[in-house]
């Protein structure tokens, strides 16, 4: 078997390969497993959904998703305890898994159950590896939905290394190990971002709740959400011109003048609309109330993407700090939702504004730039951190599979 010649294209993996142990097989996916077509006609099964992550979970856990149609259920597969089981739409994505429970899963998905001596845990790994998801990329004909499947030939003919079984213990009880001691960390640092996270939100917030006035206010309609104050407000309408952009995503270069749409990330138009002081912001979409920019210059904005300028009686990034700290709480009636599904003119208009003195507004706006890029570099340095664990977990695994580190020596 070790000298066995690869059918089709094998570049992800075939180098790996070439370089595994001596005392390493390498056998083609249909030699190791064969595929199982037994369906749950009598729903005696559990639904089950296979995770991107590889975990073969409880339909139930998945939280959202729209059910099957009734008729559909008899024709579920049945997949057992260590059964291999494979979304050929999303292998790409990690779409495999060995099943760590039994149950029915979609008749979209295959369900194989392997022969001879495979220790689950050590598929496990080495299918869902980086040089194997690169593979499985190669077999696929595009991104669509439909073009994406990998065929059943394609993975039959998948050459996969094959250590003696002891070694595949070693192996998986090594990567076992050092995967957790991986995850611990990234969960640690993805804590670590939350409660900067935290700080951030709190400054922004304690940074207005400290304003000043030069003298007692009388009149003035009460910010439910915020500590008392005792600031003048103005309605927005009275401190810029709100409007939005005309132009659309459809008409976005590669290079040209920034074009803020209603992702967070601008994209390029070569015309512009603009050119002036701006605060922008969604319109519509997942970005409501959490995508806003500060901007100077010449730039187009979405049609559904507003547009705040002409400031008058207000130092723009005092306001763009305001405007961006509490209008989420605005536009979702004084709560704190995530998101809000659209925005209309009237919401923007009508936002209350606190308006100390300029210089008030020019040492907030100040001390928010200083405090908020401090937090962002730390949240930036984290996020990296992050990635470089992700990476190292990614390539540990991967020389692992592929008998590049001899886990029996590390043990």
């Amino acid at each position: 078997m070790s000298s066995l010649t690869l059918i089709g294209a094998h570049r992800a993996v075939s180098s790996l390969l070439e370089n595994r142990p001596n005392s390493w097989a390498v056998v083609r996916f249909k030699g190791l497993f064969d595929r199982v077509d037994r369906r749950n006609s009598d729903l005696s099964y559990e639904m089950l959904s296979l995770r991107s992550t590889g975990r073969v979970v409880a339909r139930a856990e998945m939280g959202g998703r729209q059910e099957p149609d009734a008729g559909s259920l008899p024709r579920y597969l049945v997949a057992e305890i260590n059964d291999l089981v494979v979304n050929p739409m999303w292998l790409i994505g990690g779409g495999i898994g060995v099943s760590e429970r039994a149950g029915a899963v979609s008749p979209d998905y295959r369900v194989f159950r392997s022969r001879g001596d495979l220790l689950p845990r050590y598929i496990q790994y080495l299918l869902r590896s980086q040089p194997y998801l690169d593979q499985y990329r190669l077999y696929t004909r595009a991104q669509t939905t439909f073009d994406r499947r990998v065929q059943q030939a394609d993975l039959d003919n998948l050459p996969l290394p094959v250590p003696p079984l002891d070694e595949q213990h070693a192996l998986a009880d090594y990567l076992d190990r050092e995967t957790a001691r991986i995850d611990t960390l990234i969960e640690e640092q993805q804590r670590l971002i939350s409660m900067l996270r935290e700080r951030r939100a709190a400054a922004l917030v304690d940074a207005f709740a400290s304003m000043q006035s030069e003298a007692p206010v009388v009149h003035r309609q009460p910010i439910s959400w915020l500590p008392e104050l005792r600031v003048e407000q103005a309605p927005m309408r009275h401190l810029c011109t709100v409007g939005t952009g005309s132009s659309d995503s459809a008409n976005a270069v590669d290079q040209g003048y920034p074009f803020f749409v209603r992702g967070d990330q601008p994209l390029a138009l070569d015309t512009y609309e603009f050119d002036t002081e701006a605060i922008i912001t969604a319109g519509d979409g997942a970005m409501v109330g959490r995508s806003f920019h500060h901007y100077r210059g010449k730039f187009a904005a979405h049609q559904r993407v507003y547009v705040l300028r002409d400031f008058v009686g207000v130092v723009p990034r005092y306001l763009f700090w305001y405007f961006s700290t509490f209008f989420i709480r605005v536009v979702g009636d004084g709560g704190a939702q995530a998101t809000v599904p659209s925005v209309r003119m009237p919401m923007i208009d009508g936002m209350p504004v606190p308006v100390p003195a300029l210089d008030e507004q020019r040492r907030i706006a100040a001390y928010l730039d200083e405090q908020t890029a401090k937090i962002d570099a730390l949240i930036a340095e984290t996020e990296r951190f992050i990635e470089l664990a992700r990476e190292r977990r990614t390539a540990l695994i991967a020389a692992a599979v592929t008998g590049q580190i001899d886990v029996r020596a590390v043990a």
